[in-house]
Protein backbone atom coordinates (compact mmCIF):
# COMPACT_ATOMS: atom_id res chain seq x y z
CA UNK A 1 0.00 0.00 0.00
CA UNK A 2 1.34 3.99 -0.96
CA UNK A 3 1.76 5.84 1.58
CA UNK A 4 0.65 9.18 1.91
CA UNK A 5 3.01 12.03 2.49
CA UNK A 6 0.46 14.86 4.35
CA UNK A 7 2.42 17.45 4.49
CA UNK A 8 3.09 17.29 0.76
CA UNK A 9 -0.19 17.31 0.02
CA UNK A 10 -1.12 20.19 2.15
CA UNK A 11 1.46 22.31 0.59
CA UNK A 12 0.36 21.87 -2.76
CA UNK A 13 -2.78 23.17 -1.42
CA UNK A 14 -1.28 25.35 -0.43
CA UNK A 15 0.25 26.66 -3.35
CA UNK A 16 -2.99 26.08 -5.25
CA UNK A 17 -4.35 28.22 -2.56
CA UNK A 18 -2.26 31.15 -2.58
CA UNK A 19 -2.12 31.43 -6.27
CA UNK A 20 -5.72 32.15 -6.13
CA UNK A 21 -6.03 33.89 -3.37
CA UNK A 22 -2.76 36.55 -4.01
CA UNK A 23 -4.38 37.93 -7.15
CA UNK A 24 -7.54 38.90 -5.25
CA UNK A 25 -5.93 40.67 -2.66
CA UNK A 26 -3.52 42.88 -4.98
CA UNK A 27 -6.99 43.38 -6.81
CA UNK A 28 -7.99 44.79 -3.62
CA UNK A 29 -5.48 46.59 -2.23
CA UNK A 30 -5.90 48.49 -6.33
CA UNK A 31 -9.41 49.48 -5.49
CA UNK A 32 -10.13 52.50 -3.93
CA UNK A 33 -12.00 52.78 -0.76
CA UNK A 34 -15.24 54.41 -0.17
CA UNK A 35 -15.18 58.27 0.93
CA UNK A 36 -16.30 58.92 3.81
CA UNK A 37 -14.75 63.03 4.53
CA UNK A 38 -17.60 65.58 5.34
CA UNK A 39 -20.35 65.41 2.88
CA UNK A 40 -20.01 62.34 1.28
CA UNK A 41 -20.90 60.33 4.80
CA UNK A 42 -22.82 57.39 3.44
CA UNK A 43 -21.45 57.77 -0.12
CA UNK A 44 -18.88 55.43 -2.26
CA UNK A 45 -17.47 56.01 -5.03
CA UNK A 46 -18.71 52.49 -6.39
CA UNK A 47 -20.48 54.39 -9.95
CA UNK A 48 -17.32 56.63 -10.30
CA UNK A 49 -14.86 56.24 -13.09
CA UNK A 50 -11.74 54.85 -12.90
CA UNK A 51 -8.74 57.60 -12.47
CA UNK A 52 -7.26 59.63 -14.95
CA UNK A 53 -4.61 58.05 -16.69
CA UNK A 54 -0.92 59.75 -15.65
CA UNK A 55 0.39 62.30 -17.64
CA UNK A 56 3.84 64.41 -17.86
CA UNK A 57 3.49 67.06 -15.21
CA UNK A 58 2.52 70.32 -17.74
CA UNK A 59 5.09 72.35 -19.01
CA UNK A 60 5.14 75.74 -20.59
CA UNK A 61 2.00 76.44 -22.18
CA UNK A 62 3.13 76.89 -26.14
CA UNK A 63 3.36 80.50 -27.31
CA UNK A 64 4.36 82.49 -29.89
CA UNK A 65 4.76 86.20 -30.57
CA UNK A 66 2.46 87.76 -33.51
CA UNK A 67 3.34 90.78 -34.87
CA UNK A 68 1.80 93.09 -37.67
CA UNK A 69 -1.94 91.72 -37.09
CA UNK A 70 -5.27 91.93 -35.59
CA UNK A 71 -6.55 89.81 -32.75
CA UNK A 72 -10.03 89.18 -35.49
CA UNK A 73 -7.85 87.71 -38.16
CA UNK A 74 -5.96 85.58 -36.15
CA UNK A 75 -8.95 84.28 -34.52
CA UNK A 76 -10.46 83.40 -38.20
CA UNK A 77 -7.25 82.14 -39.22
CA UNK A 78 -7.63 79.72 -36.18
CA UNK A 79 -11.37 79.36 -36.67
CA UNK A 80 -10.85 78.18 -40.36
CA UNK A 81 -8.09 76.02 -39.77
CA UNK A 82 -9.79 73.84 -36.58
CA UNK A 83 -12.92 73.39 -38.39
CA UNK A 84 -11.22 72.43 -41.31
CA UNK A 85 -10.14 69.55 -38.82
CA UNK A 86 -13.69 68.75 -37.78
CA UNK A 87 -13.77 70.64 -34.77
CA UNK A 88 -16.22 72.89 -33.90
CA UNK A 89 -16.52 76.33 -31.85
CA UNK A 90 -17.42 75.97 -28.41
CA UNK A 91 -16.83 79.68 -27.61
CA UNK A 92 -15.06 82.88 -28.92
CA UNK A 93 -14.67 86.12 -27.43
CA UNK A 94 -12.24 89.07 -28.44
CA UNK A 95 -9.46 87.76 -27.46
CA UNK A 96 -9.91 83.88 -27.09
CA UNK A 97 -11.47 80.82 -28.98
CA UNK A 98 -12.12 77.26 -27.60
CA UNK A 99 -13.09 74.35 -29.86
CA UNK A 100 -14.20 70.77 -28.99
CA UNK A 101 -14.64 67.44 -30.93
CA UNK A 102 -15.90 64.49 -29.63
CA UNK A 103 -13.24 61.23 -29.33
CA UNK A 104 -14.52 58.22 -31.51
CA UNK A 105 -13.99 54.72 -30.20
CA UNK A 106 -12.94 55.58 -26.27
CA UNK A 107 -14.11 53.63 -24.09
CA UNK A 108 -16.23 56.23 -22.16
CA UNK A 109 -17.42 59.43 -23.75
CA UNK A 110 -14.44 61.59 -24.33
CA UNK A 111 -14.58 64.87 -25.82
CA UNK A 112 -10.78 66.66 -26.70
CA UNK A 113 -11.14 70.57 -26.49
CA UNK A 114 -8.32 73.18 -27.75
CA UNK A 115 -8.59 76.76 -26.01
CA UNK A 116 -6.27 79.66 -28.21
CA UNK A 117 -5.96 82.70 -26.02
CA UNK A 118 -4.35 86.35 -27.28
CA UNK A 119 -2.72 88.82 -24.52
CA UNK A 120 -1.35 91.77 -26.08
CA UNK A 121 2.13 92.77 -25.23
CA UNK A 122 4.57 95.63 -25.72
CA UNK A 123 5.56 94.06 -29.18
CA UNK A 124 2.82 92.68 -30.09
CA UNK A 125 0.15 89.74 -29.55
CA UNK A 126 1.43 86.95 -27.72
CA UNK A 127 -0.85 83.60 -28.96
CA UNK A 128 -1.02 80.48 -26.51
CA UNK A 129 -3.02 77.07 -27.14
CA UNK A 130 -3.92 74.52 -24.70
CA UNK A 131 -5.06 71.30 -25.11
CA UNK A 132 -7.76 69.06 -22.76
CA UNK A 133 -8.92 65.47 -22.23
CA UNK A 134 -12.46 65.85 -20.95
CA UNK A 135 -14.01 62.40 -20.14
CA UNK A 136 -17.96 62.46 -19.66
CA UNK A 137 -18.37 66.25 -20.66
CA UNK A 138 -21.32 67.89 -19.52
CA UNK A 139 -22.02 65.80 -16.63
CA UNK A 140 -21.66 65.80 -13.15
CA UNK A 141 -19.00 62.91 -13.83
CA UNK A 142 -16.69 64.98 -15.83
CA UNK A 143 -13.07 64.86 -15.59
CA UNK A 144 -10.50 67.21 -16.79
CA UNK A 145 -7.21 66.55 -17.93
CA UNK A 146 -4.83 68.66 -19.61
CA UNK A 147 -2.82 67.26 -22.57
CA UNK A 148 -0.66 70.35 -23.38
CA UNK A 149 2.58 68.99 -22.65
CA UNK A 150 2.19 65.45 -25.11
CA UNK A 151 1.21 68.02 -27.82
CA UNK A 152 3.13 70.66 -27.23
CA UNK A 153 5.60 69.99 -30.77
CA UNK A 154 2.31 70.18 -32.89
CA UNK A 155 1.26 73.30 -31.20
CA UNK A 156 3.79 75.35 -31.23
CA UNK A 157 4.08 74.36 -35.37
CA UNK A 158 1.15 75.44 -35.60
CA UNK A 159 1.25 78.39 -33.72
CA UNK A 160 3.84 79.56 -35.79
CA UNK A 161 2.12 79.77 -39.16
CA UNK A 162 -0.35 82.11 -37.43
CA UNK A 163 2.50 84.94 -37.28
CA UNK A 164 1.89 85.45 -41.25
CA UNK A 165 -0.72 87.13 -42.93
CA UNK A 166 -2.07 84.31 -45.15
CA UNK A 167 -1.98 82.23 -41.50
CA UNK A 168 -3.11 78.74 -42.68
Amino acid sequence: MSQINLPKIFSLHAARAAALICPLLLAACATPPGETGAGTAGKTTAGAPAPETKLPAPGPTPTVLITGRKPQAILDDIVKFRTGKGMSVRSRSSMKVEFAESVPNASQPTEARMLYLLSPTSKGLNLSARVFQVSYPGTARERVAEVTSVVADKLSKELAGYNTNSGW
